[in-house]
């Protein structure tokens, strides 16, 4: 993100310096005279002031958020017009957005991101409700704040669905890698396409990898809308099964099979976090004051072998405990039966007999009047000789 210092004014709000460019505004840092408090300016960048598209699309991010009040949504403070210049007011967030994150430590652990995609979901689920879809879920669209709160930036591209006009069926808005299928091909979005980008969001918060990468963009929208993704658990085995099947379940090709808004997904992960603390923001503080560089890791992902080997070293007391009994009671019942005189080779021919008689229960045996036939019917069809001197002689 650049960072420029510049002296300017722009009515009740002084500008200290300019903290980004996206790809139609400029966003500054500023202060407000009258209340002393730090906010962010987004100017629409003047070669885009003329076109009247996107300047209805920069004022409706300003009505659409305005009309959102919830602590996950950033806050929209004000918008005015100055000669050919859009500018809006909002919440300022101190602190890292996930991209930076993910540029620090290339992939977070398991219970950080389940905490980060559930205080999302709060905030889509407010959003999805009035009416609101977002469209433009990445990584530097999510901010952390210094004091653990997650926010989400940028509805630039949302769409309300109220005003189906306001976006023509066919127009691909959004960022590639992010996008969901119907969002690919132009169709109409729904809060499932949310979903969709909220699962590729958390599939790469745990493995550091996009789920859809390629360099050409048209080859991006294509494996989106037809390439099954990796399992997320065979590149991160930290992920448990649960938390891997609502990922699963995010990216699923076919919107009516995804959950169909952000609450679904809350309450799933509801379950998976239970046993954290309910103060999600402190866990994530906590973790933003120890964020420190980490290098690459050359092993990851891991291969078969390692993840394997991580899983029967990660697991729980009480799975470990049971392991135990059970080899124990293995070994006790083995020298019991070596006491008695029962050797394995007893055992083996026990298992065996057992075996052939619960298939012969299943598949009863041939009589062998079946076994003749089958035989004859068999040499009939390897040797034609035998079946037409067997003809030859039933006519005589």
């Amino acid at each position: 993100m650049t960072s420029k210092k510049i002296k300017k004014k722009l009515g009740k709000y002084q500008i200290e310096r300019q903290i980004g460019k996206g790809s139609a505004a400029n966003i500054y840092l500023a202060e407000q005279d009258s209340l002393g408090r730090k906010l962010v300016i987004k100017e629409l960048l003047p070669l885009y002031s003329s076109n009247e598209k996107i300047v209805i699309r920069f004022q409706r991010e300003a009505k659409l958020i305005s009309q959102l009040s919830h602590e996950a949504i950033t806050h929209i403070y004000d918008y005015w017009v100055k000669g050919n210049s859009y500018y809006i007011a909002m919440e300022y967030v101190p602190g890292p957005h996930i991209r930076k994150i993910l540029s620090t430590v290339h992939h977070v652990p398991v219970h950080i991101a389940a905490l980060i995609i559930y205080q999302i979901c709060r905030g889509l689920d407010h959003a999805h409700k009035a009416g609101v879809i977002h469209r433009d879920l990445k990584p530097a669209n999510i901010m952390i704040s210094n004091l653990g709160q997650v926010k989400i930036l940028d509805f630039g591209v949302a769409h309300f669905q109220a005003e189906e006009n306001l976006t023509a069926l066919g127009a691909v808005l959004g960022t590639y890698h992010y996008m969901s299928p119907e969002q690919a091909v132009g169709k109409k979005v729904t809060p499932a396409s949310d979903v969709f980008s909220l699962g590729i969001l958390v599939y790469e918060l745990l493995t550091g990898i996009k789920p859809f990468s390629k360099d050409d963009d048209g080859e991006v929208l294509e494996k989106i809308v037809n390439k099954k993704v990796r399992s997320v658990r065979r590149i991160n085995p930290a992920v448990p099964r649960s938390l891997d099947r609502i990922i699963k379940k995010c990216l699923k090709k076919n919107s009516k099979r995804r959950f169909q808004d952000a609450d679904q997904i809350k309450l799933k992960l509801e379950k998976v976090l239970k046993k954290y603390s309910l103060d999600h923001n402190a866990i994530l503080k906590t973790y933003l004051d120890n964020l420190a560089p980490t290098p690459p890791d050359p092993h990851w992902p891991p291969n078969l072998w390692r993840r394997i080997l991580y899983r029967l070293t990660h697991q729980s007391i009480r799975t470990y405990f049971i392991w135990v009994m059970v080899l124990a009671g293995f070994g006790f019942g083995e020298y019991y039966l070596h006491s008695r005189g029962i050797t394995l080779q007893h055992q083996w021919n026990v298992v065996q007999k057992v075996t052939l008689s619960a298939w012969d229960r299943v598949i009863p045996a041939k009589s062998d009047t079946q076994r003749d036939q089958e035989i004859n019917s068999d040499a009939k069809l390897e040797n034609p000789k035998i079946s037409s001197q067997d003809s030859t002689s039933a006519v005589k």
